[in-house]
Parts: C-alpha cells; structure tokens; sequence
C-alpha cells in the first residue's frame, strides 16, 4: 500500500522483546498530558483540539513528524546510539493516541455536564418540573445538588476571583482552586459510573485483541492510518532520517499541499495581502432547478464540494471499491433518499434520539456485525472455546484466549452495574451489547477504510427505545440507558477502541507483542482518568462549564430526559404509566410493540448490507462495499465523499495510463500530501497557541477538515 509495504522497520531483537524504558516515561508523560490538558486547551481556552483528526490526531502525528525529522536526525548526531529507534516511536505515539480518546467527545468533554446539568435545565424548563422528570433518573446517577449554588450553579458560572490570587501553581493556589470543588457530592456519582468506564475501556481492549489476528492476519485489512504512521518510522540503523526522506517526490507533494495550508491559513488572519487557493465549490443554484434537492436530508453534501488533500491521498491508498464507494455515497443517498421524500416519507433522524436514518444504520451495524461474526467464525469460535472450557484446553491459554475470558467476565460485571443502576436485565444486556457493537464497527470501519472521521449517526437507546416502545422500556427504563450512552458512548469515532485497534496494528509491524502493547496502554488509560477527572471538575467550579458548546451544555445532558418526556406525555394519557414502571423484565419482552417504520428502516439497511455482501463475494465485478449503508448519509462523508472520489479517479487514471509502475512512483507523492496536511494544521495549532497565551485572545481558526 505505502512505500516499504511489509518491509519491516529497522528494529533490534530486544526491541521485538521489551518496551525501553524510554519510550514509556516519554509516551506515559506525553499521553497523561493530553488527557490531563486537553479538556481545558479544548474547551476552556478553546483552543486547536488535542485530537483534531479523529483517529488521525494531528496533535500527535504532527509531534512525531517533527520528532523524526528535527529531533531525532540531532540525537543521531550527537550520538547514534540516543537516536530513538521506529518502535520506541511508535510505542509513544500509540499511547498518545489512545490518551485522545479522554478529553474530547469520547469522554470528558460532557461527563461531567451529564452528571450536573439536569438540575440546571430542570430549574430553567417549567415542563420537567411539572412531570417530575429527575425522579425518573437514580439518585446515585446524579450528584447530589444540595447545596445547590456550590454544586450547581457554580458549576455553570464558575467561582469568585480572589482580589489578590496567590501565584500560578503554588501550593496556596492549588488548595484554592481544589477547595472550590464539592468533592463530597460529587463521589457517590463517581463511585457509580466510573467503574462502568473502566469496565468498557476493559471491554474495548479485550475486543481489540480478539479480532486484531483475524482482521490483519486472515482478512489482510490495510489500516491505511496505521501504515502512513509506520512509513514514516521506517529507517535504517546507519541513516538518521526515515527512508522516505530520502524520496524527492515525497518532499514534492509535502511542499506543494504546505504551501497552499500555509497561504490559505494567513489569508484568514491577513485577507488584505493574500490570495487564498480556492478548494471549495458551491452548487446551491442547482435547487431551483431541481426543487427535490431542497427536500432531501443532507442536501449540502452533494451541492458543497470540498477538496481535502489529505482524503484524496488516502483514497489513492485504498482499494477500488472502497475508494469509489465512499466517493458516491452522497449521490447514492440522493438516488435513495429523493424518491422517499417525494412519496412523502420523512427521513429527518435526532443523532441521539433517533429516526428513520438512526433506524437504518442501526440494522445495517446489526447485518455488518453478524457477516464480521460470519467471516471469523471459525477463528472466534475456537478461541471462545478455549476460554469456555479452559478445562479440556491442555496448551497453555495465549493472549487472545485471555482476552475472551476476560471480555466475558467484563460484559457481565458491565451488565450488573446497570441492572444495579435500575435498568431491567432485557435493556441492560442489549443496551450493553449493542454499546459495544458500535465499537466494534466504528473501529472495523477505521481499519478497513482509513475513514478517521467518523460519525455512527445513531445511539443505541435511541433504537431500543422505537423497538421495545414507550410502555415496554417505561420512562426510568429510556432515562438509565440513555444516560449509561451519555456517558459510555456518545460518540464512537472518539472512543478508545478505534484508537487502539490502529495502535495494535502499529505495534504489530514495529513486532512489539500486540498483549504487551494492549495491557501497557489500558495501564496508561487508567492512570490518566485518575488525573483528568479531577482536572476537570476543578476547571469547570473555577472557570464554568462552556455554555456556548451547545453539544455538553444542553443536547447530551438533557438527551435521556427530552427522550423520556413525550413517553411520560403518552403513558399518563392512558393512565398506565404505574403499570409500565411496574412490569418485570420478562413482561417488558412480551410487550416489545416495534412500529412499522422502524422496522422498515432497520430491516432496509440490514437486508441491503447482506445483499451487497453476497455481492461482493459471488460477483467479481460488483464494484461497492456493504460499508456505504454504514457511513452515507453522515457528516463525514457529506463533507469528504468528493474528496474520496477524486482520489479514487487519480488512481484509475494512474493505473490506466502509466500501470503499476507509475502507481508506485506516486505513493511517496501522497505520503508527503498526508504529511503536508498534517504539518499545516500542526503550524496554525501552534501559532494560535503562542498568540493567546501572548495577547490573551482567542485566536483566529482555519479549518483544515471537517469536525
């Protein structure tokens, strides 16, 4: 795929051994400082995100690049033997990618507003009041508000300044900042959901671990994220900079994509003295003369188009029929979804709470899972076997197999804490279960396409709510489980999995033993909520919750009460609330009442993605992959599908007219287009840093992707 493909990175034998101490205090101090600094430099300074690029974080590779290229060419220098070698690099930037997956969307960026901010709007939304919507959450969900103003209200507005701070980082100052926290209520909600957390990052890594062998060993997926990181690292033991340095077509496309991010991004901050390149097109004229582009979901998709370098680069990497499918999900979407809004069918969808759209994807994952399941059974099922019946196992249990026992053991455990939580065993085991399904495709998405923006677009209470219906799952039934979303899984594409699947694929060609790569990370992970949580909490009582985010002010924490609340409605006007709160777990199976329409949506998108799967294994020219019925219709691919397609046209073009041969001739090309982009985005990141902590104001922001 990139150049140096399965050319293995110059590494020595203790290094396919052990991990140098080196490279873990440098990878540990450098992940611990993302999870612990980048909650604040997101959301209090509002800065450029820590993991800006999903799971191509362009904090994290950018600091490598730089690594490679400046720090380490100086230690080889000064001494050969302090250059840091491909695996000791690697090692770091897996951890610090792993650690992304802590301050943002995957986590903290609405953990704590999930916890706090219902009395907020509770106060504020004379409705819940009047239908007493808290009382259908735990008390041991939520802090305990009493006394409000310390616990709530200023945790909204923040604290009082001292007329006389002591100085920055003194002993005094971290007493004072610490104090102004109400640690005595906030433990019981801590004590609730912080071992589910750790019991999902459990969960994620086990899964991992049990599927890395079959993906990359049985299957052969690409992990295009995964190989850019490793080509990068590849370097012989007597050179001191990567191979492909030594490339002047890489330094080309490195140039040509710096220069153009250079210039568009001073065009923002100097638009009088500079001509910014054009990468953007609008089509919005095309409404009046198609009236029905107006109408159809995700419109601006098809009618702005947008070229990103970097996804053009990817898209030459990956196969045809990846490539060209994600390039036509837009105009797939139109030809499905016009039809549908002409006959009057609405296909609008809540990401949280759901709909027609949430419904569809949320039966394509389920058919996606069930061929995944199909394509490895042998695999899995031997290895589940193992872990089952260790008793009639005579060779000794290897990592997978201990992976499966322990991923077991974790379901289970995560099951009972929400059953403890007061979810009825039915919706905990499939809110659970679906939860980690989500992972699971989100990250199989990841390998297998190189898509690192990713949405999933739907939640899993959001479908079991449509399926069981309002008096089956009852109101404390929809409030548990979305808040066990809330907090575990409110969007995946930031997730620790995905991280970490890519992470095991990196330490797998650096041959670093995948067990050893996966424990020591999760040690990391674990390490580094001990610290950012409290970091947070202590930002949010000094500085406020950032009210302008609307995404953790108000949507995430008020997501299971909006969604209880037409329920509730509904069930008093019949007067059976008391007897849908009543029903025990069994009833509440024999009372599942799925409408049509959800079971119109959710089957469409599974019976399509196992038809195009029996496509793509029985007919040799059929050129789309089932991953379209995952991924259209998203904002990801609304923003980046032109992009994918021009990539997948470079490449037929290449191959049609210069063959294989100038094919290989250009991947160091968009290896270097991948590292301009990133180098790019990485210098504004910076810049604007300097300029806030120089003059105190916010910086000026140049978008390079989508987000």
């Amino acid at each position: 795929m990139f150049p140096g493909r399965g050319a293995p990175c110059a590494t020595g034998p203790e290094e396919t051994a052990n991990l140098t101490p080196r490279a873990l205090i440098l990878g540990f101090a450098a992940a611990l400082f993302i999870a612990g600094a980048g909650y604040i430099n997101d959301r209090i300074l509002e800065l450029e995100s820590f993991n800006n690029g999903h799971q191509l974080p362009i904090f994290v590779v950018g600091m490598m690049f730089l690594g490679i290229a400046l720090l380490n060419p100086l230690l080889f220098r000064v001494r050969r033997a302090l250059a840091f070698r491909p695996v000791e690099i690697g090692v770091i930037v897996i951890l610090m990618m792993a650690a992304c997956s802590i301050p943002g969307r995957g986590l903290l960026e609405q953990y704590t507003q999930v916890l706090v901010m219902p009395y907020h709007w509770n106060r504020v939304t004379p409705g819940w009041q009047a239908h007493d919507l808290l009382k259908f959450a735990p008390p041991q969900a939520l802090v305990d508000e009493e006394p409000a103003d310390a616990v709530v209200t200023r945790f909204v507005t923040g604290s009082d300044k001292p007329k006389n701070p002591p100085p920055v980082l003194s002993g005094t100052w971290l007493k004072l900042k610490a104090s102004q926290v109400p640690w005595a209520q906030w433990r019981r909600p801590m004590l609730t959901w912080m071992p589910m957390v750790l019991l999902t990052a459990i969960c994620s890594v086990c899964m991992a671990l049990i599927v890395h062998r079959q993906w990359s060993s049985h299957e052969l997926l690409r992990y295009p994220i995964a190989e850019f990181t490793t080509t990068l690292l590849e370097r012989d033991e007597e050179k001191a900079f990567p191979a492909v340095f030594y490339n002047q077509v890489f330094w080309l496309g490195l140039g040509i994509v710096l220069l153009i991010r250079v210039n568009n991004g001073l065009c923002v901050w100097f638009p009088d003295y500079l001509i910014p390149v054009r990468l953007s097109w609008n089509f919005w004229p095309l409404v009046e003369v198609w009236p029905t582009l107006a109408k159809t979901p995700w419109n601006w998709g098809l009618l702005n188009v947008s070229f990103f370098p970097l996804v053009i680069a990817f898209a030459f990497f990956l196969s045809s029929e990846i490539s060209l499918t994600l390039g036509i999900s837009q105009v797939l979407w139109f030809l499905v979804a016009a039809p549908l809004v002409t006959a009057g069918i609405s296909l609008e969808t809540d990401y949280d709470i759901g709909g027609w759209q949430g419904w569809h994807r949320a039966g394509s994952y389920t058919a996606f899972t069930l061929m995944l399941l199909y394509a490895g059974r042998h695999y899995y099922g031997e290895n589940f076997r193992r872990a089952i019946c260790f008793w009639r196992d005579r060779a000794a249990a290897d990592g997978v197999v201990w992976a499966c026992r322990i991923f077991l053991v974790s379901v289970v455990l995560l099951i009972a804490l929400v059953i403890r939580l007061g979810l009825s065993w039915p919706l905990a085991t499939i809110t659970v279960l679906v939860m980690l399904m989500t992972f699971l495709i989100v990250s199989r998405i990841s390998a297998e396409t190189g898509l690192f923006f990713i949405q999933p677009g739907w939640q899993p209470f959001g479908a079991i709510m449509t399926l069981f219906g309002g008096y089956a799952m009852g109101p404390t039934g929809i409030v548990i489980s979305a808040l066990v979303c809330a907090v575990l899984c409110i969007d995946q594409s930031q997730a620790f999995m995905p991280y970490l699947i890519n992470g095991l694929k990196i330490s797998e060609t650096l041959k670093v033993r995948v067990t050893t790569m996966a424990t020591t990370t999760f040690g990391m992970y674990v390490i580094a909520l001990l610290i950012a949580v409290p970091i947070v909490l202590v930002a949010s009582y000094d500085f406020g919750t950032p009210t302008q985010y609307h995404w953790s002010y108000y949507r995430v924490p008020t997501m299971a009460f909006r969604a209880a609340e037409p329920e509730i409605l509904k069930l008093k006007a019949t007067g059976t609330l008391e007897q849908s709160e009543a029903l025990s777990g069994w009833q509440r199976l024999a009372h599942i009442r799925p409408p049509a329409k959800f079971l119109w949506a959710a089957g469409s998108g599974f019976v399509l993605v196992i038809v195009f799967a029996i496509l793509r294994l029985r007919v040799p020219w059929w050129p789309l992959h089932p991953v379209l019925f995952l991924i259209w219709a998203t904002y990801p691919l609304a923003a980046m599908s032109h992009s994918f397609l021009i990539g997948w046209m470079v490449k037929k073009a290449s191959v049609r007219f210069g063959g294989n041969r100038l094919v290989e001739k250009l991947k160091p090309f968009m290896v270097g287009v991948i590292a301009g982009e990133i180098l790019g985005a990485l210098f504004f990141m910076i810049v604007g840093a300097v300029y806030y902590f120089a003059t105190g104001e916010k910086p000026l922001s140049y978008r390079f992707f989508p987000r």
